[in-house]
């Protein structure tokens, strides 16, 4: 049976990126039917009128939807629900996908009827010079295989979101349990993030798979002001900002609220300790920087974020019960 597929661009300020992202949708090789849906975020660059006037001649189903609350998840949910298509596939407005990219993923969802999220592999490409920094630390923006190996993953594995497939009924189903993001991902300058990870966690929780399949090839661009270091500081912030709120996920580990929260607290003693060996060490690699960076924030937001991590813990051992999932898929 042929799945058809709706591509989710999630856009803010995007008018500098998306006319390339726009022509390799444009040059999809594919049989596969597939629609476009671009979600500007609250954009005030002309993004809105930029779209409709590039895509207007395009000969495939395409439409603009404006989401005017602010934040990354907030804007691929409302993709989801726009989406008319079983899979969806988010594309980033920097993200240039390989022309065969809609038919090897439509392919292989056919051929695995519990596949829940397909990853493709990034592949960097730059603007201006590489810093000689960037192999080591690549893996933080969403290229290359993330150490995986081809095929469907461990339980609790992720991907990043970045040209990521996932099953609209999965995701509706989520929906339908009550679950929502505890994440707001991306909002404008903000680098927070996590809301791909999130969204991989929960999938598998309701019994799908996780595959990676590196033939899905997507180039993706790299700004310039990415590639500053301090920058990559800022980056990695972004995603220690979620700590420990992703712990919430991991319900089948823990089997009551008490042993959760003293998971919490031996994380959290894990990072005072680092933190506490840095600073009687000589800090002269950049990882041992990135470290630093990284454990600071995540004490610092260790605070803020723990009760909704308990809570977060409670919702999901609530809402995926195997038993009720079991009832829900019978109708």
């Amino acid at each position: 049976m042929s799945l058809a597929v709706s591509i989710i661009i999630c856009t803010y300020n995007g008018t500098k990126r998306l006319p390339e992202t726009l022509d390799k949708i444009k040059t999809q090789f594919t049989t596969t039917v597939f629609e476009l849906v671009v979600i500007n975020n609250n954009s005030t660059d002309g993004t809105e009128g930029f779209v409709v006037d590039y895509l207007k001649s395009s000969n495939f189903d395409w439409r603009l939807v404006n989401e005017p609350k602010a934040g990354l998840s907030h804007a691929r949910w409302r993709g989801i629900e726009e989406a008319k298509h079983e899979l969806v596939l988010f594309c980033d407005d920097d993200n240039h996908l390989a022309n065969d990219y809609i038919e090897i993923g439509a392919k292989l969802f056919c051929e695995n009827s519990n596949l829940g999220v397909l990853g493709g592999l990034g592949i960097p490409q730059f603007e201006s010079k590489k810093p000689n920094w960037f192999d080591e630390f690549a893996h933080t923006y969403a290229v290359g295989s993330l150490g995986k190996n081809p095929g469907v993953q461990p339980k609790g594995s992720w991907h990043y979101g970045a040209a990521c497939f996932f099953r609209k009924s999965a995701l509706m189903q989520l929906k339908s349990l009550g679950f929502t993001s505890v994440l707001s991902d991306r909002k404008g300058s903000d680098l927070s993030s996590g809301g791909d990870v999130e969204l991989c966690y929960a999938v598998q929780l309701l019994g799908l798979d996780l595959a990676f399949e590196p033939a899905l090839k997507f180039d993706h661009f790299i700004e310039p002001h990415r590639l500053d270091w301090e920058y990559y500081l800022r980056l990695n912030r972004g995603i220690a900002a979620s700590f420990p709120l992703l712990e919430s996920y991991n319900i089948h580990t823990f089997n009551s609220k008490l042993a959760f929260k003293i998971n919490l607290i031996k994380r959290c003693l894990f990072v005072v300790m680092g933190l506490v060996k840095l600073k009687f060490t000589n800090r002269t690699s950049l990882q041992s920087e990135v470290n630093f960076v990284f454990w600071r924030e995540s004490l610092r937001v260790f605070r803020k974020n723990v009760r909704p991590a308990i809570v977060g813990f409670q919702r999901n051992r609530k809402i995926f019960k195997m038993s009720d999932l079991k009832q829900l898929n019978k109708h």
